[in-house]
């Protein structure tokens, strides 16, 4: 059975990172071909599995280098067609992931349903955790750039500790197919699964916290 480990316990403490951010979801990907590739999402569902343009205000914090919010001061009155949640949601924060000063390699996107008011102790934040998975994106983004959009989506299943007949039924595909996929993403990422989580740090300080 094809496992990514050290992938998973990256994806986890990404989890525990954003705790402190309110949300209701969470994304992080790649940057690819003027899109966003997803690496690990808060929620298993095919629209975080798969590439997607980047949204206009995403682009601005790529251009900017620097994390960009919506906060939304009355609901939309004219929500989009399918409900795409970077839209419609009241409270977004988009943060690049990058070297501070570099060309971000990857976006960080959070957002909640519910009314919220990201203040700027937030923004602060959520630039410091960009720069702080900025050596996992870069490690990771080579590697799954190589793989195709079928082996990127297992690659993801996998990180949430899928097995292959749960990867078989989320994607539709026949369970012995699933098993031959998952182990060739397992081989093609070992090379890099424990560099990933060697370069996930210590999770920055919010302003104010004492590190114990």
């Amino acid at each position: 059975m094809g496992q990514l480990p050290d992938l998973r316990e990256a994806r986890r403490r990404l989890g525990l990172a954003l705790e402190t951010l309110c949300h209701d979801r969470w994304v992080l990907g790649y940057l690819r071909a003027g899109s966003l590739q997803p690496i690990a999402a808060s929620e298993i569902a095919p629209r975080f599995l798969q590439s997607r343009p980047l949204a206009p205000l995403s682009r601005r914090a790529l251009y900017e280098k620097r994390p960009v919010v919506v906060n939304s001061v009355i609901e939309n009155p004219n929500p989009s067609s399918g409900y795409d949640w970077e839209l419609d949601w009241p409270a977004i924060l988009y943060a690049p992931v990058g070297e501070l000063g570099q060309r971000p390699v990857g976006l960080l996107t959070v957002g909640c349903r519910r009314d919220h008011w990201y203040s700027e102790a937030d923004v602060h934040y959520a630039a410091s955790l960009g720069v702080t998975l900025a050596p996992m994106v870069e490690a990771l983004r080579r590697p799954l750039g190589r793989l195709n959009p079928i082996e990127s989506e297992v690659a993801q299943l996998l990180s949430y500790g899928l097995s292959e007949s749960e990867i078989a039924r989320a994607i539709k595909i026949p369970e012995r197919r699933a098993k031959i996929i998952s182990d060739d993403v397992a081989r093609k990422l070992r090379i890099v699964s424990l560099e990933v989580a060697l370069a996930f740090p210590e999770v920055p300080a919010r302003r104010g916290e004492l590190r114990l």
